[in-house]
């Protein structure tokens, strides 16, 4: 067995799958630019974390289970307790966040739509 793939072993035995995938490129790119070798830990840690952030991401919308073609330009004003359209507008500029206030916007009951 090659040093790689005993790496790559290693790799997978630690769940580490991203750096696994990525090592011979990453040394290949080391070896040109002649990094430290604390450059080159960080590059391989890095693509590590890069990909478990964009999967935890992935996870989590998916999880929302929100809808594709959900977009606030197509909101429904004409409801008895629908929000104005200057609320509305005030929600998308995000001051919510900086005041530290929730915002839960409720659809009908028991359908599971969120108007």
């Amino acid at each position: 067995m090659t040093k790689p793939e005993i790496i790559k072993t290693q790799c997978k035995q630690l769940r580490l799958p991203t750096i696994a995938n990525a090592i011979n490129e990453v040394v290949m790119k080391a070896e040109k630019e002649k990094i430290t070798y604390l450059e080159f830990l960080n590059r391989l840690l890095n693509s590590e974390i890069s990909q478990r952030m964009e999967k935890d991401k992935e996870r989590r919308q998916k999880h929302a289970r929100l809808p594709l073609s959900y977009n606030l330009d197509l909101y429904d004003f004409t409801s008895e307790n629908s929000i104005s359209p200057q609320e509305l507008k005030q929600l998308r500029e995000l001051k919510w966040l900086e005041q530290n206030y929730n915002v839960i916007l409720m659809g009908p009951s028991g359908t599971g739509y969120v108007n």
